[in-house]
């Protein structure tokens, strides 16, 4: 019995295993330009900039919300948007940054000896966007609704301060409406069965919904046509600390989130959102 429940313990991390390399869009996203410029207009896509961040520091930016499959993310950051938008692109906004992406669905390896390997280049500049609430938020998106999944990811708050790297919130406008969540008879229990999953496995592929591309009514995989733009806010200032300790993570992780929903109350009513919606952080 011990060895059936390994073996398909194995199976499904194999399947995210193909999965996450399936979705990883940075490689694919840099060299196919048409079809992310194709992308930008069927989105009506653009990047807001709030705030001037100098390439003489470096950038840990924080990407929110996941949605079903990151387009906000890739659009700005994976995507050689500079090239391939008839707007400025993220490098023509902030001139001499260097990009990175990281979620945990594969768009880059979210290893500490990764990203800490990236922040030690000699050179600054470099801007890493990391997608905090990885699949576990992916599952949590549903149109109209604002929750991120942050309030235990502090592990890019310590990342920061241990290489005094500055914070960047990021807020994709839209992005929860790209996709309807497959919801079926009982939503509440396909939810809980995809919590499930996530802390048995570590891993459940979002289950999404959109536009046929045959126009058929049930719908298919083409994601909804609406305005999605990426707004960039001002960067929180991070001193290098070698040895953090949890009240300092604690704080800095308080003010990341304060910065983050200051940024989507100031910006929600451009893009319909009532002036009285609150971003809810779990």
């Amino acid at each position: 019995m011990c060895s059936a429940v390994s073996c398909v313990v194995r199976s499904l991390k194999g399947l995210a295993r193909v999965w996450m390399h399936a979705i990883d869009f940075k490689d694919w996203a840099r060299t196919h330009v048409t079809f992310m410029a194709w992308c930008a207009d069927y989105f009506n896509y653009r990047i807001v900039k709030t705030a001037a961040l100098p390439a003489d520091r470096n950038y840990i930016v924080g990407s929110h919300p996941h949605g079903m499959v990151c387009l906000g993310m890739t659009m700005s950051f994976a995507s050689n948007a500079s090239f391939c938008m008839s707007m400025a692109g993220i490098t023509e906004l902030y001139k001499g940054w260097k990009t990175w992406t990281v979620t945990l669905a594969g768009a880059g390896i979210s290893s500490k000896r990764n990203l800490t390997w990236i922040l030690r280049q000699e050179e600054k500049g470099q801007a890493v966007t990391v997608v905090v609430g990885g699949l576990n938020e992916a599952i949590m998106s549903t149109p109209g609704k604002y929750r991120l999944k942050l309030r235990d990811r502090k592990g890019f708050i310590k990342l920061a301060l241990t290489e005094g790297a500055d914070l960047v919130p990021m807020y994709h406008f839209g992005e929860n409406e790209t996709y309807h969540p497959v919801s079926g008879i009982c939503p509440k229990r396909l939810r809980n069965m995809q919590a499930h999953l996530m802390k048995t496995f570590g891993f459940c592929p979002p289950l999404l919904l959109g536009r046929s591309l045959l126009g058929l009514p049930w719908g298919g995989l083409v994601p909804h046509q609406v305005n999605l733009e990426s707004v960039i806010g001002d960067a929180i200032r991070v001193e290098k600390t070698k040895n953090p300790t949890q009240e300092q993570i604690d704080q800095l992780h308080a003010k990341y989130c304060q910065k983050l929903t200051d940024l989507f109350d100031k910006h929600k009513t451009n893009y319909g959102i009532r002036a009285d919606q609150e971003l809810i952080i779990y």
